[in-house]
């Protein structure tokens, strides 16, 4: 072996053993970082529980005839500003699916516009929602006659319950 040939194969090996120390000590620093601050959030942001740190949550309503209509909405809240997505399966219908984008009024309800695809084709609707420590609430729909258009219904109240559950979508 030539001395150059050793060298390089000495650097490398170096070269590799700093890597892996370095890789390491970066894997020891966010364990132990996690250890010592636990995030108890992501419990919380699994079953739906909005908090100050994640501001994650997920909600989940089953009704119709034979209790397979279901709604799902998945919310992120920063700063005031709401995203998200919402999932609309009607039992026999197609399915809505979209995503959310809003704020966080003054009296803490949430204005939203939901743009979503049915049939092929891209919608939106408006959607007022209240977030209270038990269940998201929603305003309901309406059919709005001169168009044949689904609106929410500003004048109701936020009678439609969204429980907490898993984010699975």
């Amino acid at each position: 072996m030539t001395p150059l040939y050793t060298f390089y194969k000495q650097a490398a090996a170096a070269l590799a053993g700093i890597s892996m120390l370095a890789f390491t000590a970066c894997q020891n620093s966010s364990q132990k970082e996690a250890q010592n601050n636990p995030d108890s959030t992501n419990k919380d942001a699994k079953r739906g529980r909005i908090t100050r740190r994640t501001q994650d949550g997920c909600y989940m309503r089953v009704s119709g005839k034979q209790m397979r209509d279901t709604q799902y909405v998945q919310l992120h809240i920063e700063n005031g500003k709401v995203s998200g997505k919402l999932v609309e399966n009607i039992y026999e219908k197609d399915a809505r699916r979209g995503n959310l984008v809003g704020s966080v009024q003054k009296d803490k309800s949430i204005k939203a516009v939901w743009t979503y695809m049915q049939e092929g084709q891209t919608d939106t609707l408006t959607i007022a929602f209240l977030l209270t420590p038990k269940a998201l609430m929603q305003k309901p729909f309406k059919v709005e006659t001169a168009t044949g258009r689904q609106v929410t219904d500003e004048s109701a109240t936020f009678s439609v319950e969204l429980k907490p559950t898993d984010c699975k979508y």
